[in-house]
């Protein structure tokens, strides 16, 4: 009973911090099983946000921003809102991880590796295809991570990075909209 008893007054004070900020009940998460605890509308947008910027700087290989996207699409927020973010995120993500590719060379016996791993074969596909080349078809394939790290240790300087990079992420978060929100679909159509 005591529990039931912190639980209702837990639940007066929302009530008041709701009235205070003017924050509309109507739509707030509740849990019938722990005697309807209320939480404010701006503390689930705000985890609702936090998830989808972390899943977009989640590895592509691992389904990170398109499982961003379905976040967004469940949460019924405006695409045109919400791919920026994605987008935005995962080519903040990108940046750092090809950054942190650059600097791993400067370690030993990682710039001795891969200075046997940059085979001529190696250094033909780069300059055939370039950064464009593998920041679309090669994201495609395996996701920007491996690329991005690819480029930095085949010599490509940062400077011709960011333009494609930032490019190729507008263009997946809007291919992985339409893919997720195609699934989606057929899901509900069954």
């Amino acid at each position: 009973m005591p529990s039931r008893v912190w639980v209702m007054r837990n639940s007066d004070f929302l009530w008041e911090f709701n009235e205070k900020f003017a924050i509309d009940r109507s739509a707030a998460v509740t849990d019938t099983l722990i005697y309807a605890v209320e939480f404010p509308i701006l503390v689930t947008t705000f985890w609702t946000w936090a998830s989808i910027v972390g899943l977009s700087m989640t590895p592509n290989l691992v389904l990170g921003p398109s499982a961003a996207v379905g976040v967004g699409i469940a949460a019924h927020y405006n695409p045109w809102v919400f791919l920026p973010v994605v987008a935005v995120a995962g080519y903040f993500e990108g940046l750092v991880l090809a950054w942190l590719a650059g600097e791993s060379t400067r370690i030993g016996f990682i710039n001795r590796w891969v200075a046997r791993m940059r085979t001529p074969r190696g250094v033909a596909i780069a300059n055939k295809w370039g950064v464009w080349g593998g920041l679309s078809l090669g994201c495609a394939l395996v996701g920007q991570e491996p690329i991005l790290v690819a480029l930095r240790w085949l010599g490509v300087d940062m400077r011709r990075i960011w333009l494609p990079l930032a490019i190729s992420n507008a263009v997946f978060a809007v291919l992985y909209y339409a893919i997720v929100w195609f699934g989606l679909h057929q899901v509900a159509n069954l």
